[in-house]
C-alpha cells in the first residue's frame, strides 16, 4: 500500500446501524388483564380541573391546624409567675423584727418529745397467752390412745396357759436349722435359673415369689439362731 497524504485526515464516524426493538408474542393478550380503577375505585365526584387548592387552603382539617377543626384554647392562669421586667427595682431594706433565736429556743423547749416507733412484737399481749396450745392435747390423746392399743396387743399375745410354752433342745433346733438352710438352697438355686431380662408379668412375677421365699426363709434362720427357743403349743 503507497503512503498518501489523505490517510492523515481521519474519517468521519459512522454509528453502527441499530438492530429492531424486542417485542413479545405474548404482548398483545396478557395473563391477567387489570381491572379499571382497581387501586383508586370508582370516581365519586366530577373532577373539576380549574377548582384546584391553593396557598393557605385545606380539603381536610388536620392536627396542625385546630381552628380549623374547633377547638379552642382554655384561658388557664399561668402557673407560675412571669419573669419581672429589667426596669422593675426589687424592694430594698425589708428587715424582720422575729427574733430566731429566742423563738427556736422557746419551740424546742415546749415541743413534746417523740416516742420512738418499736416494731418488735409483744407476745405478752396475745389473746391466748398461759392457755395450753390446742396442739399438746391432742398430742397427749394420741399418746394415750397408742399406749392403750399397745396394751392391749401385748395382753393379746400373752398365752393363756403358760405350761404350753416348751424350750426347743438343742439337737431340734439344729435339725429345723438344718432344714431351712436345705429349703434356702433349693429356692436360691432354682432363683439363680431365672433369665435377666423380665420382658413378661409371669417372670417378674416368679422372681418377686423367689424372693419372698428367701427373706421368709432368712428371717426364720435368724430366730433359730439363737441360744434359747421357746416355742408355744396351741
Amino acid at each position: 500500500m503507497e503512503e498518501s497524504v489523505y490517510s492523515l485526515i481521519p474519517e468521519p464516524y459512522m454509528p453502527p446501524p441499530k438492530k429492531p426493538l424486542y417485542r413479545s408474542n405474548f404482548n398483545e393478550a396478557p395473563a391477567h388483564p387489570k381491572k379499571p380503577a382497581a387501586t383508586f375505585g370508582q370516581p365519586h365526584t366530577n373532577v373539576d380541573a380549574k377548582q384546584f387548592l391553593k396557598k393557605g387552603q385545606s380539603a381536610v382539617p388536620t392536627l396542625r391546624n385546630p381552628v380549623a377543626v374547633g377547638v379552642t384554647r382554655r384561658n388557664t392562669a399561668p402557673m407560675k409567675a412571669g419573669v419581672p421586667n429589667r426596669n422593675d427595682k426589687p424592694v430594698m431594706g425589708l428587715v424582720s423584727q422575729k427574733n430566731f433565736v429566742t423563738a427556736n429556743a422557746v419551740d424546742n423547749i415546749l415541743a413534746v418529745p417523740k416516742r420512738p416507733i418499736s416494731n418488735e412484737i409483744n407476745y405478752l399481749q396475745k389473746a391466748d397467752y398461759g392457755q395450753v396450745p390446742q396442739y399438746i392435747d391432742r398430742v397427749k390423746q394420741q399418746i394415750t390412745e397408742e399406749y392403750r392399743m399397745i396394751e392391749e396387743l401385748q395382753q393379746n399375745a400373752q398365752p393363756q396357759n403358760e405350761n404350753a410354752i416348751e424350750m426347743l433342745t438343742e439337737g431340734e433346733r439344729d435339725a429345723l436349722l438344718a432344714g431351712l438352710k436345705t429349703n434356702w438352697e433349693r429356692v436360691n438355686k432354682e432363683y439363680q435359673t431365672l433369665s435377666f431380662t423380665l420382658d413378661t408379668p409371669a417372670k417378674k412375677q416368679r422372681k418377686e415369689a423367689y424372693e419372698s421365699q428367701l427373706e421368709e426363709i432368712e428371717n426364720d434362720i435368724k430366730k433359730l439362731s439363737k441360744k434359747f427357743v421357746f416355742v408355744h403349743h396351741d
